[in-house]
């Protein structure tokens, strides 16, 4: 399984990333918003962790531009964050096509990898 870890944190997508590949996975990573718009639309991803909250370039922002260029529907996005996101905006983000779950952090590595194969 392919899946790309977007979050600002580097310390979480290293972890993330060793775990996963340990596990079996393939896994891309990004620290950055901007590229992780570019690697979720240039590239094939059978899960996608999101971080919501980072600097500049959010998770949002990466969902508005997938939505506005007809590119969320059918992804697997998961969302991944510490953010306080408002239960109502988490709501709305959950009913969209192509936006499966959403895990709070802190959260174990074993139960990131139970959700990706779930």
């Amino acid at each position: 399984m392919k899946v790309l870890v977007v979050d600002d944190n580097k310390s979480i997508t290293n972890s993330v990333e060793k775990y996963l590949k340990i596990k079996g996975f393939e896994v891309g990573v990004t620290n950055n918003g901007k590229d992780g718009f570019e690697l979720i639309q240039n590239n094939e991803w059978d899960k996608i962790l999101l971080d919501l909250a980072m600097p500049e370039y959010s998770g949002l922002d990466i969902i508005e531009k997938l939505e506005k260029n007809n590119l969320l529907k059918g992804k697997n996005i998961i969302l991944f964050t510490a953010s306080s996101v408002s239960d109502y905006v988490l709501e709305k983000l959950l009913k969209k096509d192509g936006i499966k779950t959403c895990l709070k952090k802190p959260i174990s590595l074993a139960k990131i990898a139970e959700t990706l194969v779930s």
